[in-house]
């Protein structure tokens, strides 16, 4: 189905080329906005829609076709394809289940590595055959024939070689092995990346290209192309610095220096903050939770200027915006990812995130 006129596409280029623009701290003349409109009129689950591909489809379109309809401007059309955060762990044997509460996702039932054996003996996984990898294909392909190839897709969410060792380790072996083991450490997430750029070339077939994801991971965020590579670190919050740099950064590396620096995850808290850029190749963007991460503001304020962008998942009030303007102008960029629902005023609240964007705009130190 063609969701998008012509003349509606050459406005999404727009939209993009602001994006593009901000992300190198070239001047705009407003923030862009990241507000989308998500609707469940038919009430369905977390556990139906990740186990029922027409569920998610339509649950993904209605979204697509309300923000469309009722976000102003900066809205970039995609689709999440989710079945699950464990998708690398359900490749490599763990067993997937969900717990009494409907709206939860799933997670592994229990940690599957026992011992440095076990780390050596894994076999590479095959993403046309094992866990939760051939439906997630599935879905990346269907969801992209469906629409045309006129909406981006997400990849699916693998998170990152520390968030799997976690939950493969489990947390106390997990923390030992990096003391008693490292070298076993290493290799699992060297291993773990290893299957992590294997299942993202995959995604990104099954989409029929680079150019028609958000990036190599979960978020429906687009990322502009040359900079897809995205992956999650949420386990680093735990972290110091130093432990940042010796088990997650190598590995994070590999990802973007495969599928381009783009944009880290952690929700927060961030005591990695100083780090996150300096990847090699270096990153552009991270996306956070604003409700985790909010009072590391100040460390993003010294530690990204002019140099990197703030993704920042957050509630629909522009006061709050208003609040991360003041923190952050005249020297980082912070860009607000922000769902509404069809009955509140989207009009109205985009209209209010504007004055915000707008005035966060004309203060900024551009590079220009």
């Amino acid at each position: 189905m063609k969701l998008i006129s012509p003349s509606m596409a050459d406005e999404i280029e727009r939209r993009k080329e602001n994006v593009r623009r901000v992300w190198d701290y070239k001047r705009v003349d407003h923030i862009p906005i990241m507000m989308r409109v998500v609707s469940n009129p038919w009430g369905y689950t977390t556990q139906e829609h990740f186990l029922d591909a027409e569920k998610q489809f339509q649950l993904e379109l209605e979204s697509v076709k309300l923000s469309l309809q009722m976000v102003p401007d900066d809205y970039i059309p995609s689709m999440r394809v989710d079945v699950g955060c464990v998708v690398i762990e359900s490749s490599l044997g763990a067993e997937i289940v969900f717990g009494d509460d409907p709206n939860q996702t799933c997670n592994v039932k229990e940690p599957i590595l026992h011992s440095v054996d076990d780390i050596y003996s894994l076999k590479m996984p095959d993403p046309h055959r094992d866990g939760l990898v051939p439906e997630g294909l599935r879905r990346i392909k269907m969801f992209t024939e469906r629409t045309e190839g006129q909406v981006y897709v997400s990849c699916l969410d693998m998170g990152g070689a520390m968030n799997v060792a976690f939950t493969l380790l489990g947390g106390v072996q997990f923390y030992m092995m990096s003391y008693d083991h490292p070298e076993a450490l290493h290799h699992l997430a060297s291993f773990i990346t290893d299957c992590f750029i294997l299942f993202a070339e995959e995604c990104i077939k099954a989409a029929g290209g680079i150019d028609h994801v958000t990036s190599t991971d979960f978020p429906y965020i687009w990322q502009p192309e040359g900079r897809k590579g995205h992956c999650s670190d949420d386990i680093c919050a735990q972290f110091s610095p130093e432990f940042f740099n010796t088990f997650s950064k190598p590995y994070n590396n590999r990802i973007f220096a495969r599928f381009g620096g783009g944009m880290l995850h952690n929700c927060g808290p961030n005591p990695c903050a100083r780090e996150y850029l300096w990847h090699e190749p270096r990153i552009y963007a991270v996306d956070l939770a604003y409700e985790y991460s909010k009072n590391d503001l100040p460390v993003f304020k010294e530690a990204f200027k002019g140099e990197g962008i703030l993704y920042l998942s957050m509630p629909a009030d522009p006061n709050e915006y208003r609040r991360v303007m003041e923190i952050l102008a005249p020297d980082v960029i912070a860009i607000p990812d922000v769902s509404v629902s069809p009955d509140q005023d989207v009009s109205g609240l985009y209209n209010a995130f504007l004055e915000v964007s707008k005035e966060y705009a004309a203060r900024m130190n551009w590079r220009e």
